[in-house]
């Protein structure tokens, strides 16, 4: 009897030892699984506890942060910088020689993480000390994954190495012929990793090869993840799921856009982002489409792995958004703007004001499984166009890092920002900027800046002093922003005349709010008289702001001439062509 109350007593003290270890422990991708779930369970809506600005004018961060009891860890160009996890200021910066691309993974007091300088770094996670290194042959981009007493990760050695974290020596290494840059699945008992050779390998636990199968995808940039007794990862514009041991394929799904970002498993779905600006939920059984976000439109490019929390699952939206939506259907949970980030150095323009390269949505996937196209075995390369090569810091962003208490990200401003589910948020919306524009067939703004006053001043106040024709199209703006919890988007509503109207647009990525006098069909000019227009915006804690607006319309006013009518591809047409604006003028 007394020797079995021993054991039970060493049993709970083991137990509670491994669950203190595990709460310093963290992963990129959450478990060596990559499955994506954080443990933790935020809830909603959250506000801006701090912000910490890293100065860094040129760097592109790519990595997540790491979360630690009392830190974050994010790297920004070539330094891991530790910032205090509730004040959010310096604790201490550490320099890594060249970029770091890799997210860092922490285990116990030690941080891990791969740099260009072709090292694995091991530093303290209390002071940033350098703890060893360990050499490889190319910059190790990859974010490494620790399961047991052993780290993995690969590099542009085209290496996949499986280090003992005690001795700091390759238990076994394993060579493709391709950098490795996504972060390998440790699953049971088997090892999954992704090559730019175009292979995904399967391997044992004493570094092995059990399978290998060509990838049809030119980048390889998002780590495998694993659903029962599946291997599932993003392949070019499909994502794939094999049988686990034999590799053979179980389905494939086709999206509209690539995926560079990780999908992530809950009960039996699979999330997965793609540059096109969508998110899919797939039923990880069959590779049937369950639903997509935005369900009848595309959203901002997404580029980095959706992480699932709770019941809802969280991923930024092009460069500014953070966005939630629910698990079960997709629907939209919270949103966030952050700050414009200034102009970098490798950003591109496109269509539509977007930073980076645009992927054309394709044909809608259907949820079948298309044929196989086989060239020369199995599953031959399927070569339709020249080759292109993709560049990882071109291609992902950094994911949201989640805990129990908030969201962490590195904004691409380099700033990093702490949202809290119980910071204080007591400031409403700021409505601010308004421009009043009558474009005309010279192609210039003439552009109006009436001053703002609050909704309980008279509704006339200084219409006399703005007097317009009522042409269309007349476009009257406003900027709308939120720095704590961020604006609801069904709770921003414009009011003409003290009746609501739908003749408003909502950009949530530029923070405008636009009312729009352009009426389809057979012209007709805007009303003469006053025209008070009032606009409104809630956050997501229930803070409200609204700012009044007034001009005169007076339709005996000389009217613009109107716009010269253009193809759609700049070329002339004739009448009833479609509205040419200004120059630098963005319709929404």
């Amino acid at each position: 009897m007394r020797l079995g109350r021993v054991c039970l007593i060493l049993t709970v003290a083991l137990i509670a030892l491994a669950a203190c270890a595990q709460d310093e422990a963290w992963l990129p991708r959450y478990d060596e699984s990559n499955s994506g779930v954080s443990p933790g369970l935020v809830r909603l809506p959250v506000s801006l506890r701090w912000q910490h600005t890293i100065e860094d004018e040129t760097s592109l961060p790519l990595a997540t942060p790491a979360v630690g009891p009392d830190m974050i860890y994010a790297p920004v160009g070539e330094t891991i910088y530790a910032i205090d996890r509730r004040t959010g200021e310096l604790v201490w910066e550490q320099s890594a020689g060249d970029v770091i691309y890799s997210s860092p993974a922490l285990a116990g007091d030690t941080l891990y993480f791969g740099s260009r300088d072709n090292n694995l770094w091991a530093i303290s996670a209390t002071n940033g000390e350098v703890k060893w290194r360990y050499p490889t042959g190319g910059p190790v981009d990859c974010s490494p994954v620790i399961a047991g007493n052993l780290i993995y990760f690969g590099s542009d050695d085209n290496r996949l190495v499986a280090l003992d974290l005690d001795t700091h020596q390759a238990l076994w290494q394993f060579e493709t012929r391709g950098d490795i840059k996504a972060s390998p699945l440790v699953y049971r008992d088997v090892i999954v990793v992704g090559s730019q050779d175009r292979h995904i390998y399967c391997l044992n636990l004493e570094g092995r090869p059990m399978w290998s199968q060509t990838t049809d995808a030119r980048a390889f940039f998002a780590a495998p993840t694993a659903e029962r007794t599946k291997v599932i990862y993003g392949c070019g514009r499909e994502l794939i799921a094999r049988e686990l041991y034999s590799g053979r394929r179980l389905w494939r799904f086709k999206t509209a856009g690539m995926i560079t970002g990780a999908p992530c498993v809950r009960d039996r779905r699979v999330y997965v982002g793609t540059a096109a600006g969508s998110v899919y939920c797939i039923d990880a059984s069959t590779g049937r489409g369950l639903w997509r976000y935005p369900a009848d439109s595309v959203t901002q490019p997404i580029n980095s792995a959706p992480t699932v929390v709770g019941d809802m699952l969280v991923f930024r939206a092009g460069l500014r958004q953070l966005v939630a939506v629910a698990l079960r259907d997709g629907t939209q949970r919270w949103v966030y703007s952050l700050p414009e980030p200034p102009e970098k150095a490798a950003a591109t323009t496109t269509p539509g004001g977007m930073g980076g390269e645009v992927f054309m949505p394709e044909e809608e996937p259907t949820g079948e499984q298309p044929a196989d196209v086989n060239v020369g075995g199995e599953e031959g390369r399927r070569e339709t166009t020249p080759a292109r090569e993709y560049k990882l810091e071109e291609s992902v962003e950094g994911a949201v890092a989640i805990t129990a208490d908030g969201l962490y990200v590195i904004g691409n401003d380099n700033i990093v920002y702490a949202f809290w589910s119980d910071a204080a948020d007591n400031t409403p919306p700021w409505i601010r900027d308004p421009i009043l524009d009558v474009p005309g067939r010279t192609r210039t703004r003439v552009t109006f800046s009436p001053n703002t006053t609050t909704e309980d001043d008279f509704p006339e106040h200084y219409a006399d002093e703005i007097v317009i024709p009522g042409t269309p199209p007349i476009f009257l703006s406003m900027m709308v922003s939120d720095e704590g919890s961020g604006v609801d988007p069904d709770r921003v509503k414009v009011t003409v005349n003290d009746e609501e109207t739908e003749d408003y647009v909502w950009d949530a990525e530029a923070g405008v709010l636009w009312y729009i006098f352009d009426p389809r069909g057979a012209a007709a000019n805007l009303s003469n008289g006053v025209k008070s227009v009032l606009f409104e915006a809630v956050d997501w804690r229930g803070n409200r702001a609204a700012v009044r607006v007034s001009f005169t319309v007076d339709n005996k006013a000389k009217a613009p001439e109107p716009p010269k009518p253009v193809a759609p591809m700049g070329g002339e047409m004739g009448p009833g062509g479609e509205f040419a604006p200004p120059e630098g003028f963005i319709i929404p």
